[in-house]
């Protein structure tokens, strides 16, 4: 696995500024930034981001002991399918643990 940080800005590390519009907030003890706007200035619209999601995979790699030591299973998991995939750890009717989640939206070739 590797990290690719190099081009990420960490907005939970900015210090807002007098009328800055991002500031952080806490949400039952979860921190988070609420953005309206995309990168080009433009209001969000609920269908795009709707249809974007729909399109969206997880990687997410669990890892597992499998008696000889531990192993990364890494599953495809489709954005609709995200919170039931999450259940199944949650309510032991899978073992594991998740060490990594990868956002992949498939390259669209028509």
């Amino acid at each position: 696995m590797t990290d690719n940080n190099d081009n990420v800005v960490d907005i939970f590390t900015k210090t807002p500024k007098e009328g800055d519009t991002l500031r952080q907030r806490f949400f039952k003890g979860f921190q988070y930034v609420k953005l309206t706007k995309d990168e080009n200035g433009n209001y969000f619209k609920e269908e795009d981001l709707r249809a974007y999601a729909q399109k969206t995979f997880y990687i997410v790699t669990v890892m597992k002991n499998n008696g000889l030591g531990v192993a990364l299973y890494k599953y495809k998991v489709p954005y609709e399918s995200l919170l039931d995939f999450f259940n199944k750890f949650r309510h032991n009717e899978s073992y594991g643990e998740i060490i990594d989640i990868e956002r992949y939206v498939p390259e669209d070739l028509a």
